[in-house]
Formats: C-alpha cells, structure tokens, sequence
C-alpha cells in the first residue's frame, strides 16, 4: 500500500515551476593582448540587472578556459527544459575559419591553431543551452576589436577574421551581437559598452518582448556611436519572451498558444501620404511576392523573426512576411488605433534611420554590394555579389515600388 501511495504522489507531483537562469561572463585581462576596460564590468552590471529580475545568476570574471568550461557546466545543471536560459558574454571574441570562439584570459596568440585550442567554440555553449532548454537567448558583446587579429594573420594562413560570424542556431533560439556580423564594436568611453549600456537600460520593460528590447536597443547604439556600429540578432523563437517578466509570467518553450486579446500586435506608423498599407509577403528581406496588403491598424498575431522582418498571423488566418518596422505591441482586440503624433526632433533620426535600413534592406537580399562605410557597417560585405544596375535588374516590379515607396517617406520626413 506504501508503494503504491509513494508512485500516486511521483506521477501525480506538480512540475517544478520554469524559472529564467542566467551564465554571465566578463573576459578583460588578457594576459597576452591589450585588456578591455570595460569588459568584467560590464558583465558585473548585467549580472546585477538580471538578478534585479529574479534571474538565477551564474556569474564568473577574466576567466581562464578550463575556468569558463566549469561554469558552462555548472549552467547547463541548473538550467530545466523549461526555463529560460540566458548566456550573456562580455570580451573578445574571434572568427576562425568561418566558426566563432570566445576567448578566455589565458588564450594563446602564437598563430590560429594555438588560439583555436586555447579557446571555447561558440557553437559547443549553444548545443549545450539546446539540449537542456527550450528557450535560449545568447547575447555576446564580443565583437570588440581584437589585436590578435592581426597577429595570426601574420604567422597562419587560418588567420582570426574581423569581428564574429553571421550564426545559425536551432529553433527556440535567440541570439544578439554587438555589432552586425564581420564587423566590430567599441569597447566605451565610460563605464560600458554602449551595447551593454544600452541593453541594461531597456532589459527590464516588462511590456516589451525581446524583439522589441532589442529594437531599443539598436537605436541607442545606432545614435550614440553615429551609426558607425549597429546590433545585430537573429531570431528562431516560436513565440514572445519577456525578458524581464517573473518566472512564472515568462514565454517559456516552444508550443505556440493562441494570443490574449491584451497581446495583439497591429500595423502603424505608415506614411498617410504615401501608399499608406504594409505589403504582406510569402518570404522575408523582399524574395517573396505580395500576398495582400494590411491598413493601418491591422490586427496580427507575430510568430516568428528574421532580422528586419515578421512571420505574422492575420486574424483571419492568413500567415505572412512583413517588415517590422511599422508594428507595434500591443494593444486589446478591436481596439481603434491611435492618431499618429507629429514626430519630434528628437525621433526623427530614428525615424530616418528604420527607413534606411527598410530600403537597404531589399538592396541586400538581391546581394548588392554597398560601398559606403555605412552600409559596409550595417549589411557587411561577403556574400554580396551585384552592383547597383546587376541588383536591381534582378528585382521583381514589387521591390522596386516597395524601395521607391520608402524613398519617398525619407523625402517627405527631411532624411535626404
């Protein structure tokens, strides 16, 4: 009868409730290169951040290698299927080989073959969160400019590459550079990074989910450093996360719900004077064609992101593609949508600046090779492949009125 009873209460128990855990780690005194200043701090301030959050906090500083594999055990222990787990990076990093590695404080810089052994494979912390939990978010403030660089470059033929590499990782994920990939970002005048900064700022608005953190985010870089460096993230999440929500209110795993009246995303922000509707698309970056086009106020359920662009759900059903850009979170069914506001001073270079990138955006997919800085900095260079007559020559009719139509609303607010 004790059995019995014993086995009822196992199967019968309730599961344990889904919690955010946290590996934070801040590399700054190199023994062989030049220290980040602001690296461990940096870290020490985001660690502070998520516990604020009641975040479960493993945390650890100018790490060696054996040292940072320690605590990516130790994480992978105490993370559930269930929960949240968040890797945050602060320090160098370094592209070998087209795979990215992080580099702890005792790395060797006598050639490419010493540091790859000398450090820890980006990819191998990944597939570690990806058999452990459901949801992951990587954020790595770890494109910082690398004097090694330069040393492999000169003693091996696999020499370190500028920046990290463009990374692909499994669905439930979310992963947050820096800086856009095969570029690098700068380390800070004042106590942090401007990513860090940034991010520590806007982590904890418990209304916005990390998409919409990350578009603060980006904007803040974007300004502070005169658009000379722009985060980057690529996103495989099958629903919202909120960062900064309790555990127990948090977007935990991967099996989509039915969105509450209260989280509706709706189309706004359209210029009233120019086409005035969002194009919904069958693929993102501009490559599919336009299904149909969302009025302002348009209700929709976002299930998915690549870069600039939403996999969106129509309240009738219908799933598509659409540029971020002119979504907004959230608002109750039904609900009239605002009046637009007259765009301050303040905003306009932000408003300028989400048109650039919209319009450039479809230049990219058709791998156009931009030549000013600025482009360089926010679409890189490899991969590209056309000029500007051999990419729009590839365009269909509907991108060339899409880039036409986003000239015209960077003419109309004054942004050239």
């Amino acid at each position: 009868m004790l059995r019995i009873l014993v086995l009822i209460l196992v199967l019968f128990a309730p599961a344990a409730m889904a919690k955010n855990v946290a590996l934070v780690i801040g590399n700054g005194a190199y023994a062989e290169s030049g220290s980040l200043r602001n690296a461990a701090k940096d870290a020490r301030d985001m660690a502070d951040r998520l516990r604020g959050l009641a975040y479960d906090v493993i945390d650890g500083y100018d790490l060696t290698r054996i040292e940072m594999l320690e605590q990516v055990e130790t994480f992978a222990r105490r993370v559930a299927r269930d929960d949240v787990a968040l890797f945050y990076y602060s320090g160098h990093g370094a592209q070998l080989g087209g795979e990215n590695y992080l580099i702890p404080v005792d790395a060797r810089f006598a050639g490419a073959d010493a540091l790859q052994s000398s450090s820890v494979k980006l990819k191998a912390v990944l597939r570690t969160m990806e058999l452990r939990a459901r949801t992951r978010v990587v954020i790595l403030d770890a494109c910082r400019n690398n004097p090694f660089v330069d040393t492999t470059a000169s003693r091996s033929a696999g020499a370190a590459s500028r920046g990290l590499a463009r990374l692909e990782a499994g669905v439930g994920s979310f992963i947050a550079f820096s800086t856009a990939p095969n570029d690098v970002a700068t380390d800070g005048a004042g106590g942090n990074s401007p990513f860090t900064a940034a991010l520590i700022r806007h982590i904890g608005t418990r209304d916005d989910d990390i998409h919409e953190v990350m578009r603060h985010v980006r904007a803040d870089v974007v300004r502070e450093t005169s658009g000379r460096q722009t985060p980057w993230e690529n996103s495989s999440l099958l629903r919202e996360v909120y960062l900064a929500a309790p555990p127990d209110q948090s977007a935990t795993g991967d099996t989509p719900q039915a969105p509450a009246p209260a989280s509706l995303h709706y189309v706004d922000g359209l210029d009233p004077q120019g086409d005035n509707f969002l194009a919904l698309r069958s693929a993102p970056a501009g490559r599919g064609g336009r299904i149909d086009k969302m009025a302002p106020g348009t209700e929709l359920e976002v299930l998915d992101r690549d870069g600039a662009w939403a996999r969106v759900r129509l309240r009738d059903g219908r799933e598509g593609w659409a540029h971020s850009n002119w979504i907004r979170c959230c608002r109750a069914a039904g609900a009239k949508a605002e009046t637009p506001r007259a765009a301050s001073a303040d905003a306009a270079p932000q408003g300028c600046d989400a048109l650039w990138h919209a319009r450039n955006a479809i230049w990219d997919s058709y791998g156009y090779c931009f030549t000013s800085a600025r482009g360089r900095a926010a679409f890189g260079a490899n991969g590209c492949s056309r000029d500007m007559e051999g990419a729009r020559a590839a365009m269909t009719p509907a991108d060339i009125g899409e880039i036409e139509r986003i000239a015209a609303a960077e003419r109309a607010a004054g942004c050239r």
